[in-house]
């Protein structure tokens, strides 16, 4: 139960997240709402206003409900493998749902649009402010990211000197993340201006605010990600803490980002509240939905999203379109995990005894263990104290993978933890395996063994 908590836990903001974002395309910023132009009469017609006044209220609806199902589903007494595939299912569901009424009253604002001729009076072309694109910027410094990236490599180190060459794996993560998060500063610089209008200042100003954004997110995910880096090496040690740890720098990351978020939102809402009545940008042909952008005559792959500091792909570009295919993919199949975990729950542990070695099975993975490398085989009982998951599978039907306890800091673990008693076996080189097969009768394996 615990797990699905922290399961649910997790997924559930997610919610009141996309109901904040998606209630917020109500507000105009540089004359958009709902992913549409509007030029500044429209935005305070009658039937603009009733349009998005039906859309928040749709959106609530929606929200709500959906929040209801998650509670609802939580309470169902499933096994951990149905509850994943549950989750999953739920979570392309919430994702997908309350982007449902943005389309639809998208379309309607658009056909008002049409209908009232709400169109700027010059050529709707693309525009690319030069100007304000070749303003200087205030670089960050180098140390600002080479900070994170120490941190991060400390407990890699760590693993390199253990030579506990799996944990070692998992702590590049934090490094490469880093360098991955300066890269993408160094890219973010180059983005076009945000032109909304002929108002020079106007776009100097914008554009300022979004790359200082751009800034700081990306120093923030470096120190987040080094701190990831530590938490896992702390889990090693004290996994409660570990545990609590990831779980803070999670919330106070997420907390970050979105007021970061939401703070360039208002902005632009704020700079561009008087902006429309004469020449403005209006690139609506070019959004699909209002979401999805699509220009054959745009060389760029990766461009702005319109409001926000967000970026989306051209999916005019082939790459753009196999990257969009690809996400959506990723999404549909991401239950198939779940039908994972369900099948690994199970399929039974199977221990087996030959001449030359004891074969622990359990799905596509097998522990074999030399019987002439074995230098002390014991028959547990119960299982050792503080028994604790580091790497691999931990369900209520199998434990496997790599784990520690209170008295061995690494263990091999393949067992049903329902169903003892257990092999606990030292190899000659100091390796720990902690096996065991439910169904078979493991004194005499053991016997055997003697």
């Amino acid at each position: 139960m615990i797990g699905k908590l922290i399961l649910w836990a997790c997924i559930i903001p997610v919610i009141p997240l996309m109901y904040w974002q998606l209630n917020n395309e109500t507000k105009f910023k540089k004359n958009i709402a709902l992913g549409v132009t509007l030029p500044y009469v429209g935005r305070s017609h009658p039937q603009t206003v009733e349009l998005l006044s039906q859309f928040r209220k749709t959106l609530k609806g929606v929200c709500l409900g959906l929040l209801l199902s998650a509670v609802v589903v939580l309470l169902l007494p499933v096994s951990f493998g149905l509850a994943l595939t549950i989750w999953f299912v739920w979570l392309d569901v919430a994702v997908v749902v309350p982007v449902i009424p943005y389309v639809k009253y998208n379309k309607k604002l658009k056909a008002l649009k049409q209908e009232q001729g709400w169109y700027p009076e010059v050529p709707r072309t693309r525009v690319v402010n030069l100007t304000a694109a070749a303003q200087e910027e205030n670089p960050v410094s180098p140390v600002q990211f080479l900070l994170p990236l120490v941190v991060s490599l400390i407990p890699l180190v760590w693993g390199l000197v253990e030579r506990d060459w799996l944990m070692a794996a998992m702590f590049l993560t934090g490094p490469v993340c880093v360098l991955l998060f300066w890269a993408m500063y160094q890219w973010a610089m180059r983005r076009r201006a945000e032109t909304v209008d002929d108002n020079e200042t106007l776009t100097q100003t914008l554009t300022r605010i979004r790359r200082k954004a751009w800034r700081r997110c990306w120093v923030w995910g470096s120190w987040f990600m080094a701190g990831v880096n530590g938490s896992m090496w702390l889990s090693l040690f004290h996994p409660l803490w570990g545990l609590l740890v990831i779980l803070a720098l999670s919330a106070l990351f997420l907390v970050l980002a979105v007021g970061l978020e939401f703070h360039v939102r208002h902005q632009q809402e704020r700079l561009t509240a008087q902006s429309g009545r004469d020449t403005y940008v209006d690139e609506d042909e070019k959004w699909i939905w209002g979401m999805f952008y699509y220009d054959p005559n745009d060389t760029h792959l990766v461009v702005n999203a319109r409001i926000g500091m967000n970026t989306t792909v051209n999916l005019a570009k082939k790459s753009g379109q196999i990257i969009m295919g690809a996400t959506a993919v990723l999404m549909l199949l991401m239950p198939l995990f779940g039908v994972w975990a369900m099948a690994e729950e199970r399929t039974p542990v199977i221990l087996t005894l030959t001449d030359t070695a004891l074969v622990a099975e359990h799905g596509w993975d097998d522990y074999e263990i030399p019987l002439s490398d074995i230098a002390q085989a014991e028959l547990l009982p119960k299982l050792p104290d503080g028994l604790v998951r580091v790497a691999g599978t931990g369900m209520d039907t199998v434990l496997k993978g790599r784990f520690k306890s209170d008295e061995y800091p690494k263990l091999t673990v393949c067992i049903d933890p329902q169903k003892g008693p257990w092999l606990l076996i030292t190899l000659d080189d100091g390796t720990v395996y902690l096996v065991g097969d439910g169904e078979a009768d493991m004194e005499t394996i053991y016997e055997q063994m003697k």
